[in-house]
């Protein structure tokens, strides 16, 4: 069942009153609250949720056996050993048929037989995500002032359907900070939850849809008939698309969050004003790149063992962070020019004591950032590279759809920059509306979304990851 979905609007529309009337029953709350979450993940697929239920005992289980060697601090071979386990289930779900190819190809250079069998499994959705949170609450535990959590909690914390299935990914000591907080379990900043709901919406529903059909669904199906414009247009339409579709989806999920009595991580500030590469990942899917920060680039050494070493790390990394989003060599590409970008920044501005001025780094970024998000979007490699060849093809034709596209780009990194502006003054005006009118409002904003949104139920792009 979908957030952008009637169905799922009609549930809602149930539960909310019978879980702000459970707060006077924290027990009880909490219990319904992830129970909620399994029944969503149930309209997926059950088989996954017998997955979902026994991958959390054992990372219960896992926390205790780290939490208690935290407390004599000697938690680091425990911790590990956790976190190797459920890194092998992501690995085995998610990666198994790409190692598994990769494999067979290297062998079949060298003459040698492949030795992997094939094995019929399907990724469950959102696996990335509850993994990596799994991760972050054995790290939470094996640091000694943290407690063992009772296993419903860490049923809800794995099963949290706001963060589920495409994220951000919810630290633990943040979650169960605000999980025992007074907020929990009643609204909070009912109008800023209104106003980034129907913001959310509207992104996805409206804008990276007719994006996704109007420049980018037919130039990456049909990469060997594209024309300069139509090349660029799909490459620009991408680049929005894809923040409009995944913001859009974080605007929704941290609404619903708020309305649970959650603040949920901020994972975007507005990335596409980024003044260079090194900007642009503290700006874009925040809660993945501190992630990767945290328990990849840090572990690695970061910039502890000296320059060189700390670019290595970065570029590391970056592959990493890029393999996360798929088994496949484009996600690998994608990350590494990822990768080489930073790094070659990081040398740049050493070489020349400071960067570039923004009016050269900003385009030289959006430039940079959409030629990589071919290689993300595409299905093989090959098809990247036949889609950027459309640029030696022709000038091709300007359509009035064309111009609409670039009259949406200008408002859209107007609006980007009075962005924090015009929040504050939409939750003002939100804020004049009580009782029926405000009903009527919203009611009437979504009818508005319904109607010039496509028919049918759209998927989230990370839904895949």
């Amino acid at each position: 069942m979908s957030f952008v979905s009637i169905e799922f609007a009609l549930v809602a529309l149930v539960f909310f009153p019978i879980y702000w009337g459970l707060q006077a029953h924290k027990r009880l709350q909490t219990s319904f609250l992830a129970a909620s979450g399994y029944g969503l993940y149930a309209t997926w697929s059950l088989d996954v949720v017998k997955m979902l239920f026994v991958f959390s005992f054992g990372v219960w289980l896992a926390g205790m056996w780290v939490n208690s060697a935290a407390q004599e601090r000697k938690p680091r071979l425990r911790m590990a050993l956790g976190i190797l386990v459920t890194v092998t289930v992501l690995v085995f779900y998610k990666y198994y048929e790409f190692v598994r190819q990769f494999t067979g190809d290297a062998l079949a250079g060298l003459g040698l037989p492949a030795f992997l069998p094939v094995v019929d499994v399907v990724a469950p959705v959102g696996i990335s995500f509850f993994t990596f949170q799994a991760i972050s609450y054995l790290v939470w535990q094996g640091q000694a002032q943290s407690q063992s959590v009772p296993f419903v909690r860490l049923l809800l914390y794995l099963g949290f359907w706001p963060t589920h299935f495409a994220g951000p990914i919810f630290r633990a000591e943040e979650f169960f900070k605000q999980l025992e907080g007074d907020r929990f379990g009643a609204p909070v900043q009912v109008q800023r939850a209104i106003y980034i709901i129907l913001l959310g919406l509207a992104q996805k529903m409206v804008f990276a849809n007719w994006l996704d059909g109007a420049f980018v669904e037919d130039a990456f199906k049909y990469p060997d008939m594209q024309t300069v414009v139509s090349t660029l247009a799909a490459v620009l339409g991408y680049s929005l698309q894809i923040f409009l579709d995944f913001s859009g989806y974080t605007l929704i999920v941290t609404g619903l969050g708020l309305l649970l009595g959650f603040e949920l991580p901020v994972n975007f500030r507005q990335p596409y004003l980024a003044s260079g590469l090194k900007d642009f990942w503290t700006r874009w899917h925040i809660s993945l790149s501190s992630f990767i920060r945290d328990y990849i680039y840090f572990p690695l050494g970061g910039n502890r063992r000296g320059y060189m070493r700390a670019q290595l790390n970065t570029l590391v990394a970056m592959v990493i962070s890029g393999l996360w989003h798929g088994a496949n060599y484009t996600f690998l590409i994608w990350g590494a020019l990822h990768g080489i970008g930073v790094v070659c920044q990081n040398v740049c501005r050493k070489l020349l004591g400071r960067g570039l001025p923004h009016a050269l780094s900003h385009p030289l970024t959006l430039a940079y950032v959409g030629f990589a998000w071919v290689f993300f979007r595409s299905d093989s490699m090959e098809s990247a590279w036949l889609l950027l060849g459309g640029v030696s093809r022709g000038l091709g034709e300007l359509t009035l759809q064309h111009l609409y596209l670039m009259a949406f780009t200008l408002v859209f990194f107007l609006c980007s920059r009075r962005s924090e502006a015009i929040e504050r003054g939409m939750i003002d005006l939100i804020g004049r509306y009580r009782g029926w009118r405000l009903a009527t409002a919203t009611a009437c904003a979504v009818f508005l979304i319904i109607l010039f949104g496509p028919s049918g139920v759209p998927g989230f792009i990370y839904y895949r990851f």
